[in-house]
């Protein structure tokens, strides 16, 4: 913040406005804008895509089936696991073993431990499951450091990782199937609601094609990659080439040259 301030004071007053808890994570005193929170209605207009064409009772139908598939093989797949986190989880955390065995650990009590990693000192406390560098806060994972001082007392790392990572969460998550609706004659619909008439929406069809894809917003990173057709640089158009175009082998100016 502090260089941010020096860069631009305007912008530092204008994020000062607001407390950091409102928009900084690592200040957040519950989890914010991570894998817990990430939005499934995205995916599953990605799956949906194609089906969301089709007439109303056969896209239910199909989004049914999608349902039932994804609910069957995950809990199938939970089942299997011999881990107590999800397979996720554990490979997460086999990365993390990996460069937690180049740290140092010294032990300060039966819970405390000050882990150096390149010269820095972090301090880890497993009994409240903190650390010093705050991934293991915000994450509710095992860090590096926390993962140094748990092998050395040589307990298990499943204990210090939060609730959600664990098999009984990922199963409890899918223990319920998803039926099929069966024949309509088999359907008890009370009369209440064969009494309803259902209207069409009061929605006016604009001109022009429906959209399909969503808008990408400015924020985020564009993933077409445009080639000048003059230099044949990447990141540009033939409009905006600043370079000289290049010649053509065979071309009558490069023979003259």
């Amino acid at each position: 913040m502090s260089d941010i301030a020096n860069v631009d004071k305007k912008t530092y007053d204008y994020l000062m406005e607001e407390p950091p808890e409102r928009w900084a994570r690592s200040c957040s005193p519950r989890r914010r804008y991570d894998m817990l929170t990430t939005n499934i209605v995205e995916s599953m207009n990605s799956v949906l895509l194609e089906v969301r064409e089709l007439p109303i009772l056969r896209m239910m139908d199909l989004i049914q089936v999608k349902l039932q598939h994804w609910f069957y093989e995950r809990r199938k797949k939970a089942e299997g696991t011999f881990y107590d986190v999800s397979c996720w989880v554990e490979e997460e955390l086999k990365k993390r073993i990996d460069l937690a065995f180049t740290l140092n650990v010294f032990p300060v009590d039966s819970w405390c431990s000050r882990v150096e990693e390149e010269g820095i000192t972090f301090l880890v406390d497993l009994n409240k499951r903190t650390c010093d560098c705050f991934k293991f806060q915000l994450d509710e994972l095992p860090c590096i450091h926390a993962i140094a001082a748990i092998e050395k007392r040589n307990i298990k790392k499943s204990d210090f990782c939060s609730h959600w990572y664990l098999k009984e969460s990922w199963l409890k998550t899918y223990e319920r199937q998803i039926h099929p609706v069966g024949h309509t004659d088999s359907w008890i619909v009370p009369e209440s609601v064969k009494s309803q008439i259902v209207k069409p929406p009061d929605f006016k069809v604009p001109p022009g094609r429906r959209q399909k894809k969503r808008h990408i917003p400015a924020t985020e990173p564009s993933k077409i990659t445009f080639k000048c057709g003059r230099c044949r640089r990447i990141g540009h158009n033939r409009t905006t080439c600043i370079y000289s175009p290049a010649l053509h082998p065979f071309s009558r100016k490069h023979r003259e040259e």
